[in-house]
């Protein structure tokens, strides 16, 4: 895709069986690619205006929030901070990193309180 000058709204797709790529322009650029998506759009409504959006965008946005979660809860304990060498030693320390957020949530659903 070149980069040409597009207004706000406007969505250029490209196809290639069985993946899609899809730039669309919002306050920047966003480009997305999906094997599961189309480029089709929903209206939707924001502080009033009524646009259009892809529905891959949608989707995105939707379940955005679990990763988010996650990333705010690690950031103050991140173990993998430090510069390795050793690649099982990081894999190790990111597995942990992703594991850690999961016992958390499971933790609140059993007991049904948080941790003070």
């Amino acid at each position: 895709m070149k980069d040409k000058k597009f207004g706000k709204g406007e969505i250029i797709a490209r196809y290639s069986v069985p993946v899609t790529v899809l730039k669309w322009r919002d306050e920047r650029n966003v480009t997305m690619v999906s094997t599961y998506h189309s480029a089709d759009t929903q209206r939707v409504s924001n502080k009033g205006k009524e646009t259009e959006k892809p529905l891959r965008m949608i989707d995105y946005n939707h379940n955005m929030g679990g990763v988010n979660l996650k990333d705010q809860l690690l950031h103050i304990y991140m173990v993998e901070k430090k510069k390795m060498t050793k690649r099982y030693l990081k894999l190790f320390k990111r597995l942990l990193n992703s594991t850690v957020p999961h016992w958390y949530v499971v933790y609140q659903q059993v007991v049904g309180r948080n941790i003070q």
